[in-house]
């Protein structure tokens, strides 16, 4: 009877492992941005990954990293901040901390729920309306 339950619990714990991992699509990922419009939804383009803090880029982009950690910004903007992704396609992206060199001019940025579709290299991003 132990074995049992120690198998079903083994079976259970593997399970719903392997359907949160399925659920993170975007994880591990950079993007380029290829363009942001005003109704806030956006297209990028597969990237690179970038090694911070290393590595400086030399591109507009979004990167998701596994600790729900993203950073966002160009070569002299910069921003990170915390995102939750959902089974439904759709991330939350929240407001982070940013810094930027002077003379720069602050890129738009992305806040709130989207719903995203991954094409092949792209990813588009659409907002949600409440």
């Amino acid at each position: 009877m132990k074995k049992l339950i120690f198998t079903l619990i083994i079976v259970t714990v593997s399970f719903v492992t392997t359907l949160h991992a399925q659920s993170n699509t975007l994880t591990k990922t950079t993007w380029q941005v290829e363009k942001i419009n005003d109704d806030g939804s956006a297209v990028f383009k597969k990237a690179k990954s970038i090694k911070f803090p290393s590595e400086q880029p030399k591109i507009n982009f979004l990167q998701f990293e596994e600790d729900r950690n993203y950073r966002t910004g160009n070569t002299c903007f910069h921003m990170m901040g915390k995102y939750s992704e959902y089974n439904n396609n759709q991330v939350e992206i929240s407001e982070g901390v940013a810094d930027m060199a002077e003379n720069c001019k602050e890129p738009k940025t992305l806040k709130g729920l989207y719903n995203f579709k991954i094409t092949k290299d792209r990813l588009e991003l659409i907002p949600v309306k409440e």
